[in-house]
């Protein structure tokens, strides 16, 4: 019984910067995807809704568009394909957006080949039942206690925001949620929190650093 060649996964990367999209066209055809680029976000927008992609991975801050704006359209036109915002300008409220969007993944300026490699495996390739990629209660408290109680820690997060939680099990939704100080979001998932990590949260509210 002869086997039956699956077809690749198509990728749309939309960035500005050529270097950006020329990376990651290269690292995610080594990969075995079929990738397309476009480098304005206009363009990004008509080959995205035209096209149905496996993934769309973009750029926030583009000269023609509010990559924020292409986000809304590729979840609201092609709900199917998964997407992932990249950029230089990571702030929590476009990053609470996002997440609110249904965005899989958010990827910080500068980033590495294998952290694309590894976000675009996540998105395409996700599946909540595995316990490294559920939204874990346990790691968001860990996560809450640590920053309450080690004030390296706790000063890292409130300044490089999810930056410093790159290497936790979180989905992009939690890590947002503990980066923007939502209490309303982490005590309706994962239940009251104590005395000492609600205090952090509501520093986090009042640092007023985004």
């Amino acid at each position: 019984m002869r086997s039956v060649m699956l077809p690749a996964r198509t990728v749309l990367v939309v960035d500005d910067e050529p270097t950006v999209t020329r990376g990651c066209r290269r690292v995610l055809a080594e990969e075995g995807y079929e990738v397309e680029t476009a480098d304005s976000g206009r363009d990004g927008m008509s080959r995205a809704l035209a096209r149905g992609f496996d993934l769309v991975m973009t750029d926030l801050r583009m000269p023609d568009l509010d990559g924020m704006d292409l986000v809304r359209a590729v979840r609201r036109e092609r709900p199917a394909t998964a997407v992932i915002v990249i950029t230089g300008y990571g702030t929590v409220p476009s990053a609470v957006e996002a997440a609110k969007l249904g965005v899989s993944d958010y990827v910080e300026k500068p980033f590495t080949p294998a952290q694309i490699s590894e976000a675009a495996k996540r998105a395409l390739g996700a599946d909540e039942s595995e316990p490294g990629l559920r939204i874990d209660g346990e790691i968001v408290r860990d996560v809450l206690t640590k920053a309450s109680r080690e004030h390296g820690f706790g000063e890292a997060l409130l300044l490089q925001g999810s930056r410093v939680l790159s290497g936790y099990a979180l989905s992009q939704e939690a890590k947002a949620a503990i980066v923007s100080g939502d209490i309303a979001w982490i005590e309706k998932r994962h239940g009251i929190l104590s005395a000492e990590e609600r205090d952090w949260l509501e520093r986090r509210l009042q640092a007023e650093l985004w």
